[in-house]
């Protein structure tokens, strides 16, 4: 086996698709076989399989190969000797009183086993809070796994928390990464690669939980709990958690910390509401919008166009072309293969603009920005979906009071709700 380091770990591999010397070697290191399909459940996903008189085989994890009726799964060990640190920590920053109140339930929640939720309003530092408890992991040599549905939001908190632990061994690993896995003691991933392993963490963070694609998807939630030890616990990071979620805090399944303000003490950017009373493409784009638009463009302000649906974004970005070419934007969406290309010559302030879906809702954290919601009032954007935007603005101190602008021409609940529930958390914050 070429290199032992890229099987360890809790991973689930088909043994079809391995070779004979490799299959030795892992049943040599303690690996566990199993069959692949049982009773009618894939082992790897743990998805009801339809039985098929000609080919059984699992059609809902089939993107990361074929699990076929008679294949077997090995599961590799999860144990491992990490090196010990004194100091694995290398962050200068403060947290605010509310961070490290939350930032000493979260240790308690490590030390006592126990699942818990940080109920964090947008840009109130979710990841630095837990950093504490990453070095709590890391000094004890266990493994702590940090994952989001989003791959934006994976390769955004990478960096940051490679630069808190620069001693301690990292990998980023989704569907687009290009790097080999390898057993590290953190990992960074989408939620989706959580389906390859099996009790492989100690602790494992789950960052916007609401998130599409793992909101409501059942495969994707039961890879949470099958990816985590039997005597590990989740952490829940969310601005917006699901009814079900709280359902369990209530319950008392799940412990809780609430944050009503963000980390720089200043209030969450209040939308802003403009009426179009013609369609937002009326005179390719309406007269209210441009006029936005063509003051930002004077001042050089930088913005962010969100629309419901690709087409209308790719229709207003080659009408924005037309009327105001001495702009320079990018548009992105979750079809876009150069769309983390693009981003990050928004962040580099290559452009003044970008223009993009609910891809961009969340985890991504810009300075200095506008945002502006088109079409506020279509479905596919929800109260939450809505709020997440919202958070875009303002995440820096010196940027505080960046402006938030929802153009719509329907007055709906969800900008209603979505209006209200920012307030609502504004006036917390201040209690």
């Amino acid at each position: 086996m070429e290199n032992l380091n890229e099987y360890l770990g809790g991973r689930i591999f088909n043994t079809a698709e391995l070779d004979v010397t490799q299959i030795r070697l892992l049943n040599e290191i303690g690996s566990k076989q199993v069959d692949a399909i049982k009773n009618n459940i894939c082992q790897r996903c743990l998805m009801p399989v339809i039985n098929n008189s000609r080919l059984t085989y699992c059609r809902n994890c089939i993107n990361l190969g074929r699990i076929s009726g008679g294949n077997k799964l090995i599961i590799s060990p999860a144990e491992a000797l990490f090196n010990r640190q004194s100091t694995p920590m290398n962050w200068s920053g403060e947290l605010t009183v509310m961070q490290k109140k939350a930032s000493e339930e979260l240790i308690t929640a490590y030390n006592t086993g126990t699942d818990h939720l940080v109920w964090a309003v947008t840009g109130a530092g979710k990841t630095e809070m837990i950093y504490p408890m990453i070095e709590r992991v890391i000094l004890d040599g266990k493994r702590i796994a940090i994952c989001s549905p989003r791959v934006d939001v994976c390769i955004e908190l990478f960096p940051r928390v490679q630069a808190a632990f620069p001693q301690t061994s990292i990998g980023l690993f989704h569907g687009r990464s290009e790097e080999r896995y390898s057993f590290t003691q953190i990992m960074l991933s989408t939620v989706h690669q959580l389906i390859k392993f099996e009790g492989a963490f100690d602790v494992l963070v789950i960052d916007e939980v609401d998130s599409y694609p793992l909101a409501g998807n059942k495969m994707l939630e039961q890879a949470i709990y099958k990816a985590k030890k039997s005597t590990g616990n989740l952490i829940f990071l969310s601005a917006t958690p699901p009814r079900e979620l709280l359902e369990d805090v209530k319950n008392q399944k799940v412990t809780i910390s609430k944050l009503y303000q963000r980390f720089h003490t200043y209030p969450l950017p209040e939308p802003k509401c403009h009426m179009l009373f013609k369609s937002s493409d009326f005179c390719k784009i309406n007269p209210r919008l441009k006029y936005r638009i063509q003051k930002m463009i004077d001042t050089g302000q930088r913005f962010m166009l969100f629309f419901p649906k690709i087409p209308a974004m790719l229709s207003f970005a080659n009408n924005l072309k037309n009327i105001f070419p001495e702009l320079t934007f990018v548009d992105v969406s979750s079809k876009d293969e150069q769309r983390l290309e693009k981003v990050q010559k928004f962040r580099d302030k290559n452009v003044q603009a970008i223009l993009t879906t609910t891809i961009l809702e969340r985890g991504v954290t810009f300075k200095k920005i506008t945002v502006m919601v088109i079409d506020a009032d279509a479905k596919e954007f929800s109260k939450t979906s809505l709020i997440q935007i919202a958070g875009r603005a303002g995440r820096a101190s010196e940027s505080h009071d960046d402006e938030v602008h929802f153009y719509y021409q329907s007055y709906n609940r969800q900008i209603k709700q979505a209006c209200a529930e920012i307030n609502y958390l504004n006036r917390q914050a201040k209690k």
